[in-house]
């Protein structure tokens, strides 16, 4: 059980030190990031939803999904929802704010719970870009996530 020097410690110690201290920089690297682990592997996410609008009937809300490229129309209770998009980053969601704006669009903020699998992986995956890219993709990266939507909401 010993090795040679008679210290079985001494030859498993730089092991132990190499793991304590990448524990211990991977704990502090992913406290200082927008990470959430959570997030990636839960079944729902809580989303600010950009709400154009609320209609009784399932086609007064697909002639307004038509009006509006990407949107995308839910179901909940006994009305359709239309939304334009479904967004966590707060940096994001100004952004999206201020575009709709430009292109007087009107709209109302909610926050919902969705359980699409789909289109919470979409929304992990795909939202930073929206930070820093342009117009044009802000509303292409937007497009891509909807289009992930199959059907799993409040």
């Amino acid at each position: 059980m010993y090795d040679e020097d008679g210290d079985i410690m001494k030859r498993f110690l730089p092991y132990i030190l190499a793991i304590g201290t990448g524990v211990v920089f991977g704990f502090l690297i992913f406290q200082e990031s927008d990470f959430s682990i959570r997030e990636v592997f839960s079944d729902s996410l809580t989303v600010t939803a950009f709400q154009l609008g609320v209609f009784t009937t399932e086609q007064s809300a697909l002639e307004l999904q038509n009006r509006h490229a990407g949107s995308i129309v839910m179901r909940e209770e006994d009305v359709y929802r239309v939304y334009f998009s479904l967004l966590t980053n707060d940096r994001v969601i100004a952004r999206m704010e201020r575009y709709l704006q430009s292109q007087n669009i009107n709209f109302f903020l909610r926050q919902i719970t969705i359980r699409d699998s789909d289109l919470i992986r979409a929304i992990n995956n795909y939202e930073r870009t929206m930070i820093e890219g342009s117009e044009a993709v802000l509303v292409s990266v937007n497009k891509l996530i909807t289009s992930s939507f199959t059907g799993g909401n409040e």
